[in-house]
């Protein structure tokens, strides 16, 4: 299976960059992992919040046409009005859609949110909590989410 992580805005935090790699080795003997930034659209005087969204939308798709495959992607919204699961909830998700489909796909929005298309196309909308996070942590956060969910599906003495 692959996993993929799309995500909107650079970080410079040194830390947060070194946990994203520790995470992404971790990962890897579990699944191919792709983590992918893209550019995250400036706020202006001159551009709606929803043009934002929709420039974002319009790279968010080039990348995910070109890396999934057809059908066989699910597609999975971090949404602060998404769907809470628990870490074994998530972990079971994780093991479901390892049989039914070749290729998950995560995408983080930025500072904006996702586009409503986006969040549509979603095959799942999930939320940490309804707390609003750093990207950097969230980042984090989900990377070690993906990884607790492998060490919990094959039975690794990770998660407590």
């Amino acid at each position: 299976m692959k996993t993929s992580i799309i995500v909107f805005g650079e970080t410079s935090n040194k830390n947060s960059i070194q946990l994203e790699k520790e995470y992404i080795k971790r990962i890897t003997p579990f699944s191919q992992i792709e983590y992918i930034v893209l550019k995250e659209e400036k706020m202006g005087k001159t551009i709606s919040e929803e043009q934002i969204k929709q420039k974002e939308e319009e790279k968010f798709l080039e990348v995910f046409n070109k890396i999934s495959t057809k059908n066989k992607s699910f597609l999975i919204a971090c949404d602060v009005k998404g769907k809470n699961l628990t870490s074994e909830d998530f972990a079971k998700k994780l093991q479901e859609i390892q049989i039914q489909y070749a290729e998950i796909v995560f995408v983080i929005g930025g500072s904006l949110g996702l586009s409503k298309n986006i969040l549509q196309k979603a095959d799942l909308r999930l939320s940490f909590s309804s707390m609003t996070f750093p990207h950097d942590l969230f980042r984090t956060f989900l990377f070690e989410q993906i990884y607790r969910g492998f060490m919990i599906n094959n039975n690794r003495k990770y998660h407590r």
